[in-house]
């Protein structure tokens, strides 16, 4: 080795050997901690902005801006109402507006008088009725959320209601007042459960949408509101909500009571609810479904009080998911869609995916029986679409499928005289 290069091995060895470890790890923390800080902030500034972005999107489009008052919702139309909904349930709040819903039939069991008809009818006690009635219930629903008030679909769905309940009408087993107050936690229970745990609440426009919507739908199922609610006409569907939520308030404290009857579907749906949990957190999750239903109905469902670590638990995690999705999430990028396409063939149409827990009317295509999702649900010894098509029926539904099986392919003219009334009074306008 030549004196220029050991002087040069000399040196390097020499600035080895006085570098201080720690100074150079404190150096690169410090260094990282410029970058990050900023970024995190950044992406939490980001995410801030572009959660409200399509709620004020939503406002201009629908015509009703921030500012514009009181006075403008009261030309909100039955087509602007099912438009604000379909975004609330496909982009805002998608699992809660759904929870919501299931929510609220469960709680209508807690009448006496509504337990009693399901009981009589067998429709949610049977371990094979129930799954169908939950299913169909659930897609009759959808289908007059997410299409147009005047459409095929939608004039069809409520058509096939109407048909369904007339039997109960006419015989006198459900009554007027036991069908407004069905109509009302659909009017009351979205925006409450989005106020309680999502991760902002529904502002003036959207709760008057529900007001619209549900009295249009009302309106189309021939209840009677005269000498129930305190008003024979409104302003808006705000007016129109607030009526009906202070009646249904009523409602309950004279009909919500503890009963036996009343215990029977509670019972029988627990197991639909903790369907997909292992045994051993299924009493857990009971305790935890008896919180969120709230004290009234659980004693009227005769079920117990939750212990207070369910509770605390239970609001802890939806504490920790609103401040999630409102500082730390950025808005979904893909629409939710609960419903297929009508098959030009056939004129079948398919859910998107199953309300409850067996695949009814689910096309068994390659992704809905060989993808991830398909293998989870295998593995855990679910049934996939195409499974038991004799039940489940893969091919679809037609509007007479929907219902209990003993009324399948009943209807068909009175359906048609329904839809025709209903296409004769209108329900794109304002109900108001």
């Amino acid at each position: 080795m030549n004196v220029t290069g050991a002087a040069a091995l000399t040196e390097l060895l020499a600035t080895a050997t006085s570098l201080n470890p720690s100074a150079l790890f404190s150096s690169s923390i410090s260094s990282w901690k410029s970058y990050v800080a900023p970024a995190a902030l950044g992406y939490v500034l980001l995410c801030r902005a572009l959660r409200y972005r399509g709620e004020k999107k939503l406002r201009r489009d629908m015509g009703f801006p921030e500012g514009s008052g009181r006075e403008a919702l009261s030309h909100m139309t039955n087509n602007q109402a099912q438009q604000i909904i379909k975004y609330l349930n496909a982009w805002e709040f998608p699992l809660f507006h759904y929870t919501a819903l299931q929510f609220g039939l469960f709680k209508t069991y807690a009448v006496e008088s509504i337990s009693r008809l399901l009981l009589a009818t067998r429709n949610l006690t049977d371990p094979v009725k129930s799954l169908k009635r939950y299913e169909d219930t659930a897609a009759l629903i959808g289908e007059f959320m997410i299409n147009p008030p005047d459409s095929e679909r939608t004039l069809h769905a409520i058509a096939r209601i109407n048909f369904l309940h007339s039997k109960y009408r006419e015989e006198g087993t459900i009554s007027n007042a036991d069908l407004l107050y069905t109509l009302s936690v659909f009017v009351t229970e979205p925006p409450r459960f989005v106020r309680l745990y999502e991760w902002r609440s529904m502002n003036d426009m959207e709760r008057c949408a529900y007001g619209v919507f549900w009295k249009s739908i009302g309106d189309a199922m021939g209840i009677e509101y005269k000498g129930l609610l305190a008003h024979d006409t409104w302003r808006d569907g705000l007016e129109w909500a607030d009526d009906i939520t202070v009646w249904a308030k009523r409602y309950e404290a004279d009909n919500m009571k503890p009963s036996v009857i009343a215990n029977k579907p509670a019972k029988a749906l627990m197991p639909i609810i903790t369907y997909w949990l292992p045994g051993f957190a299924k009493p857990f999750v009971e305790e935890a479904v008896c919180t969120l239903v709230g004290d009234r109905v659980r004693e009227a469902f005769m079920l117990p009080e939750p212990g207070i670590v369910a509770g605390a638990t239970v609001y802890s995690i939806l504490v920790l998911r609103r401040f999630c999705l409102r500082y730390l999430t950025l808005p979904r990028i893909f629409e939710v869609k609960r419903l297929g396409e009508t098959d030009a063939q056939t004129g079948r149409m398919h859910s998107a995916f199953p309300y409850g827990n067996h695949p009814f009317y689910i096309k068994p295509t390659l992704w809905n029986r060989w993808g991830p999702t398909a293998w989870a649900v295998w593995l855990y010894g679910g049934e996939l679409p195409g499974d038991n098509p004799e039940e489940y029926m893969p091919q679809g539904y037609l509007w007479t499928d929907l219902g209990p099986r003993n009324r399948m392919g009943l209807g068909t003219e009175e359906m048609q005289a329904d839809v025709k009334k209903l296409k004769a009074n209108g329900r794109g306008g304002c109900p108001f």
